[in-house]
């Protein structure tokens, strides 16, 4: 390939990054200035001891895709009055 050929790629390649960074960008933008439309996708283990059975609950922002890994108020309140952590 001639050398004009590859920095035209690798322009492209660039281009491309930066298209996909931009579109990243854009999705995430309006949940910054104005918060995430969090939907409940399912539960995780509230890991408050080996034993734990306590389900909390996991969200999935419908705007951005951004998920809370169960760190939400709800769940905090369901670790707060775990029984197997007042033991």
């Amino acid at each position: 390939m001639t050398q004009n050929l590859l920095d035209l790629l690798a322009q492209i390649e660039r281009a491309e990054a930066e298209a996909a960074r931009l579109r990243r960008e854009i999705a995430q933008g309006p949940c910054r200035e104005y918060g995430h439309d969090w939907q409940l996708h399912g539960g995780a283990n509230a890991g408050c001891g080996d034993d734990c059975a306590c389900s909390v609950p996991v969200h999935v922002c419908t705007k951005c895709g951004d998920c809370d890994y169960g760190d939400n108020a709800e769940a905090r309140d369901i670790r707060a009055s775990c029984t197997d952590l007042a033991d």
